[in-house]
């Protein structure tokens, strides 16, 4: 990764960041690596990374998980893979290309293999795909934005909470001249900026400092990606666009900052909503997130084009600590999948 790109992001940000913004889980991150010190971990530090398979799977345990049906040994399978909290991340990856396949989208898994882009590690491959727990979900969500028709070459799109821009990377290869609005904390606009200028150095890359000007998205030409910190949300926030995205974080913010994105003109006025959340960020038992935002804080007169479970990363298992006790467990709550559409659009 190109670290003078690093370099020309911290000359071009934004003011600096005010971390009493941050929910606990961004605060845990943020100090847990320095980014501008060491950009290795630009897409994968210890409490946020790609979510890759780790070691190869053999015959051996791939022998185990398709022994399940058979009724003598199935205790004692079960009983192993509840040790080993591998066999389960190999599982849900498995589980998450047949998704992804059922809708589609094996195209987008056979042309857009993980470890050909910038800063991405080697996993070991699954069924002959490169791919990881987050490159998965990216997949499908493209898959999804196509299927749906979100965005044609001409739209204009802005996504809160990017991360590193893996998802633009992969819907911009195929919409190449649409304008892409990102919206994050500054340490994640950096990550993005590296990854997104490297795929694309002849897009023009509009920094945070030089997004606090820009007032009409319609001012700004096709192929452009601005990178908004999220403190400055507000200076384009009265702006009409036609996909409004955000997958995850929504779920995990304070519930005064939910509320300033939901209440915004650019979300109410833009022409899709595509959007992926927790049904409950904090149940009571298992309490997740700072504020329990839940499914009926997103209640909207839009018309519904699709609501359902989110089936990607739908089956993932791992082994956490609830009640003083560590065992292997599912999410406290799933995740909805909700995509709207402007009623006078139809």
């Amino acid at each position: 990764m190109n670290k003078d790109l690093l370099h020309e992001f911290l000359k071009n940000r934004s003011t600096s960041e005010d971390k009493s913004l941050y929910d606990e889980k961004h605060r845990k991150i943020i100090e847990n690596v320095d980014l501008f010190g060491d950009i290795s971990k630009l897409r994968n530090w210890d409490l946020q990374n790609d979510m890759g398979l780790k070691y190869k799977i053999g015959l051996f345990p791939k022998f185990f998980l398709g022994m399940y049906n058979l009724s003598i040994v199935s205790p004692i399978i079960k009983l192993i893979n509840k040790r080993i909290n591998h066999y389960f991340e190999f599982s849900s990856l498995l589980d998450d290309i047949e998704i992804i396949k059922k809708i589609d989208g094996q195209k987008f898994l056979n042309e857009n293999p993980q470890d050909q882009t910038p800063g991405a590690f080697k996993y070991p491959k699954v069924n002959g795909y490169s791919v990881s727990t987050r490159w998965l979900r990216y997949i499908y969500f493209l898959s999804q934005i196509y299927n749906y028709t979100l965005l044609s070459n001409s739209s204009t799109w802005i996504d809160v909470g990017s991360y590193y821009g893996g998802l633009q990377g992969l819907v911009k290869k195929y919409f190449p001249d649409i304008k892409i609005i990102m919206v994050d904390f500054e340490h994640q606009l950096a990550r993005s900026y590296v990854y997104l200028k490297t795929l694309f150095p002849e897009s023009n890359h509009i920094l945070p400092n030089q997004a606090r000007n820009i007032k009409n998205f319609n001012d700004v030409q096709s192929d452009t990606i601005i990178y908004v910190d999220q403190k400055d949300f507000h200076l384009v926030s009265n702006n009409k666009v036609d996909l409004f995205t955000n997958f995850f974080s929504l779920g995990e913010m304070k519930k005064n900052t939910f509320e300033s994105y939901l209440n915004s003109s650019t979300y109410k006025n833009s022409k899709y909503v595509y959007m992926a959340n927790r049904f409950s960020s904090s149940p009571y038992f298992d309490k997740t997130y700072d504020d329990n935002i839940n499914i009926f804080n997103y209640r909207d007169n839009r018309k519904i084009l699709h609501f359902d479970v989110l089936p990607i990363n739908h089956y993932q298992i791992s082994n956490r600590e609830l009640f003083k006790r560590s065992f292997f467990r599912n999410n406290s709550s799933p995740y909805f999948e909700l995509i709207l559409k402007q009623n006078d659009e139809v």
